[in-house]
């Protein structure tokens, strides 16, 4: 796993860095460095006067970009560059390290013997802190897997998080602190909107070209990856290899995504689509000894199995990077919750209007519907949670009615996308394949954020931003699409074959162990899952998950850190 981090060090306190950096950088005040197996991130640096800056992560952002933004207002936050990176400026005083607002690259840092050390996983500074993985934390990921818990929290104990859209500055011999830097775009004309978030995905898929050898990505025949293929066809134009896959049953060659797959990139020579057919051994629950450590639980651990073998032929096949839609969802799609939103600015008709067809397709009347949003914030923990899980939890119930009427309510579900697409970048890595998600950048994420509330969907306009912005390159036939294939029966049939060993695997493991819950309580509902019943999915497998993780963090082995006397750095 490659990762990138740096120390700010006080006078007279011991330098910190990884044993074996990749490449290092000696700052004013400390150290910059890279570290870990990976296939090469993009690493920018300039110095202007006492300032030195550097860019990391994927980006095309050059040195004569960098100094002239060092020679301005730096401290108001880098500007919009196109990609997904972590911005650094380092004077004699200590750094200021910038994080990006959907937490698509989280930092982490721990103060140690009079040093800051700031890193891109949260699992490599555990191994300078010598703590493990921190039960609060996943007390919080079990009682809401999908909210905001853990913003300041890593996962692992004595590492702290710098949440996203925030400057974490250092000086030397002081405490750390942390400030927002970030606001969300005001928001313009549909129009408009539509032409600033084309551009953004065009500038975003450029940069992986631009970074890419041999580039691949993800075509479900869905909206999203769709897009991210044309466009990597369109601006690669046959100069360099562009490999599209399509995972399927292997039962079946034809309708539903893959017709669709098969329709977007039909008549385009430089598209080698290949099709990745999934047999009983690619079953969700399979292949979970396969699970590498992550910063924390993947959202690919319950179907590891299926991503091992796509992350296996995707590296076979000479991928240097591939891009998937993770996050579009997130960003792009409206849910019953905007109903709220609406009425706060007025637009009460429309509110009442959009809620009637947000119950409809739910099948529920819209005082139903209302009333389980207004439950959303009070609701219970799932019955087979310990009590210790939720006292101990360091996060507090799901999100509150009224941070869905904030500004910038549409990243809190996307910050949460972000952290854990970066764990499923670390788990691809594992194997491999370099994984981007696009639609995760600032830049698009900005973009995506200047449509107003009223134009970013309904009940009968499905991810309206995207159709509207890409209309000359989305065939109609996906422009039109409002759904695409479920997977529930694979998550029924998979546990069914696999119920005897994760049900050892929770029996008596390390969630059992710390005591977050009944496992008496979960085996009768993974029994009641594999049975076919209706499974409420989103709770019941992050505690699967979290198991597989903790004990993959806790089998493979810490990273190892130097001491070095202060202001003497080793092997230069």
């Amino acid at each position: 796993m490659e990762w990138f981090g740096g120390v700010v060090t006080a006078t007279g306190s011991p330098s910190l860095r990884p044993t074996a950096p990749a490449w290092s950088r000696a700052i004013p005040s400390g150290e910059l460095w890279t570290a870990g197996p990976g296939s090469g991130m993009a690493v920018t640096t300039a110095e202007t006067g006492p300032l030195h800056g550097a860019v990391l992560g994927t980006h095309t952002v050059s040195a004569l970009c960098l100094r002239a933004w060092l020679s301005g207002d730096w401290r108001s936050g880098p500007p919009t560059w196109s990609g997904n990176y972590t911005v650094l400026v380092a004077h004699q005083e200590g750094a200021s390290v910038f994080t990006d607002p959907a937490h698509a690259l989280p930092i982490h840092f721990c103060e140690m013997e009079g040093s800051t050390v700031w890193a891109s996983s949260s699992r490599a500074l555990s191994g300078l802190t010598r703590t493990g993985v921190d039960p609060a934390w996943v007390s919080g990921l079990l009682l809401d897997p999908v909210g905001a818990h853990g913003t300041e929290h890593s996962a692992f104990q004595g590492v702290r998080t710098v949440p996203p859209g925030h400057c974490l500055t250092v000086r030397s011999g002081e405490r750390a602190t942390l400030t927002r830097w970030w606001s969300p775009p005001k928001c313009s004309p549909r129009n408009e909107a539509a032409q600033l978030f084309k551009d953004a995905l065009e500038k975003a898929v450029a940069v992986r070209i631009a970074q890419a050898e041999h580039l691949s990505c993800d075509l479900s025949g869905g909206l999203d990856s769709t897009t991210l293929c044309l466009l990597s066809s369109k601006q690669a134009a046959g100069t360099q290899p562009l490999t599209a896959w399509t995972v399927h049953p292997a039962s079946r060659d034809h309708g539903g995504d893959m017709d669709h797959a098969r329709e977007a990139v039909h008549g385009r020579a430089d598209v080698n689509h290949t099709l990745l057919p999934l047999t009983e051994a690619e079953l969700p629950y399979g292949g979970l000894d396969r699970v590498p450590p992550t910063d924390e639980p993947a959202p690919a651990t319950i179907t590891s199995a299926r991503h091992v073998l796509a992350y296996e032929r995707i590296r076979a096949g000479g991928s240097t990077l591939h891009m998937s839609g993770d996050g579009g969802d997130a960003l792009l799609m409206q849910s019953p919750e905007l109903t709220l939103r609406l009425v706060a600015r007025g637009r009460v008709v429309r509110a009442l209007r959009d809620l009637y067809g947000w119950a409809k397709l739910d099948r529920q009347s819209p005082l139903g519907m209302l009333s389980r949003m207004a439950r959303n914030g009070h609701r219970s923990s799932p019955h087979w949670l310990a009590p210790k899980a939720e006292n101990t939890s360091v996060a507090g119930p799901s999100r509150r009615t009224v941070e869905l009427l904030r500004g910038d309510a549409e990243l809190l579900a996307l910050r949460g996308i972000g952290r854990t697409a970066h764990a499923d970048a670390q788990f691809a890595a594992s194997f491999g394949v370099r994984l981007e998600a696009p639609f995760l950048d600032r830049a698009v994420v900005e973009a995506a954020l200047t449509f107003r509330v009223g134009d970013r969907g309904s009940p009968w306009s499905y991810k309206p931003q995207l159709t509207e912005a890409m209309r000359d390159i989305l065939p109609e036939v996906i422009a039109r699409r409002r759904t695409k294939g479920g997977t529930d029966a694979d998550h029924h049939l998979g546990l069914r074959a696999h119920l005897p060993e994760v049900s050892a695997l929770l029996v008596d493991g390390w969630l059992a162990g710390h005591g977050l819950i009944d496992p008496q309580a979960v085996h009768e509902e993974l029994r009641a899952a594999a049975s076919g019943r209706e499974t409420p999915w989103g709770l019941l497998e992050p505690v699967a998950a979290a198991e597989v993780w903790a004990r993959a963090v806790e089998a493979s082995p810490p990273t190892v850190w130097t001491r070095t006397p202060a202001r003497q750095e080793a092997g230069r």
